[in-house]
């Protein structure tokens, strides 16, 4: 079996309770008058973005309606909400308990994320 006929089942059950909390979450979030939420790690040591920083202010961004904001910031935060709304939709129609993707995906999605940050912050864009 070749690497790019692979599949990995995700079970789709606690990302449906995490889809669940997402949008209260982020509401809350931008409210708060300090963030709760730890600075990346990779940034924090080296200076240098992981694939994911900007996700958080990106999902905050696009649930109060700044879509540009968010895909500036991530593009990932607007596919985390797409998902997430796509999970719950899917909740009331005789739902799938596993996901099977090609193993291949992720980490080519994470190279895609990881070069859009190091673009920005090769140019000096906004992290």
């Amino acid at each position: 079996m070749d690497v790019l006929s692979r599949r990995t089942e995700v079970d789709l059950r606690p990302l449906r309770w995490g889809a669940v909390a997402l949008i209260p979450a982020a509401v809350v979030l931008s409210v708060l008058p300090f963030s709760p939420i730890p600075p990346c790690p990779l940034r924090s040591i080296t200076g240098v973005p992981c694939p994911l920083c900007g996700s958080t202010r990106g999902v905050i961004a696009a649930v109060h309606g700044h879509v540009g904001q968010a895909l500036t910031l991530n593009p990932a935060s607007l596919l985390v909400i797409a998902l997430a709304v796509a999970l719950l939709v899917t909740w009331r129609f005789r739902p799938a308990e596993r996901l099977r993707i090609p193993i291949w995906v992720v980490p080519a999605a994470l190279g895609a994320l990881w070069c859009y940050q190091l673009f920005k912050y090769a140019t000096g864009r906004p992290l």
